[in-house]
């Protein structure tokens, strides 16, 4: 019998090391897929800078610095003109237009690096951030996403997201958040954007796809299993978007509705909502990107 017992107990510690190991598997399988599109992205991008280089001698006399560098050492936060004057917080209580909100508020930067007379892929630090998918995308979220909730009547199904927006102080690019795995372990998972608030807790998570190529269903894939170990380790996270410049394939499409949907019975009034328990769970939305403009896709409004 104790001879038995001895067995239970190293197959159970066997079992326990299985677990740890596939979790540590899946967080490092997101993070290669993560890669291998930020890749992607990247040699589109160069091939396209090559075609407008005039000459290859031509350049500026500026500190040049990669993308990557440029996004890690960069921080994003939204501030006002005057607290005094119409905020994010009186606009989700309806008191106030988004116009009134917009011309009070301010997408500030804050970088680890001088930006004088440093450029980003032949462009000036300053144009180049501006004119990023990256920066457009948070732009739309605290400048006009919230309006399009409260305006069409969707108020109450995102109503974790619609209240989270207000909250959103900090915007880190291309960074990471600590999750937990399946055997409660600890880990890092990488997003292109995380909005957090005062306290550094994140609220929203999203990858962005500004590739000519569709979103695959892999893609959302590693989407949903990075932002449900982030919502483990936190409450306060809200939303995971997926972004695209293209489309998305029709496994992406099914991806995202099998981890959004309640079962037969279910009863969650909550919209396109990832439920991981009673209490705990996010939004996944999708996101396309037209001439310059975002359109929320997934739920549709």
């Amino acid at each position: 019998m104790q001879k038995l017992r001895s067995q239970l107990e190293q197959r159970k510690q066997q079992v326990e090391q299985l677990k740890k190991r596939l979790s540590n598997v899946e967080s490092e399988r997101n993070e290669y897929k993560r890669e291998r599109d930020a890749l992607r992205q990247e040699v589109e991008r160069l091939e396209a800078k090559l075609e407008h280089t005039e000459s290859p001698t031509s350049g500026s006399a500026g500190r040049q610095l990669s993308r990557s560098q440029a996004f890690d050492g960069t921080n994003l936060f939204v501030r006002y003109e005057s607290k005094g004057k119409a905020t994010l917080d009186e606009a989700a209580e309806g008191k106030v237009e988004a116009d009134e909100v917009n011309a009070n508020l301010r997408l500030e930067h804050h970088t680890q690096f001088e930006t004088d007379d440093v450029e980003v892929e032949g462009a000036a630090f300053e144009e180049f951030l501006t004119g990023s998918f990256e920066y457009q995308f948070v732009s739309w979220v605290v400048e006009e996403l919230l309006y399009e909730i409260r305006e069409t009547g969707h108020r109450g199904g995102l109503k974790d997201l619609y209240e989270s927006i207000p909250k959103i102080d900090r915007v880190d690019l291309h960074g990471s958040v600590s999750a937990t795995g399946t055997d409660e372990d600890d880990r890092q998972e990488s997003f292109d954007i995380i909005m957090r608030d005062r306290m550094g807790n994140p609220l929203v998570v999203a990858d962005l796809n500004g590739s000519r190529d569709p979103t695959t269903g892999d893609m959302m894939g590693s989407l949903v299993d990075a932002s449900s170990g982030v919502a483990h380790a936190h409450d306060e996270l809200s939303g995971a978007f997926q972004v695209t410049e293209s489309f998305f394939e029709p496994e992406a499409l099914e991806t995202a509705e099998s981890a959004t949907s309640g079962g037969f019975l279910s009863r969650e009034k909550r919209e396109s909502f990832v439920k991981l328990s009673r209490k705990r769970g996010y939004h996944l939305c999708l996101v396309e990107s037209r001439s310059g403009g975002f359109h929320l896709n997934v739920p549709e409004l």
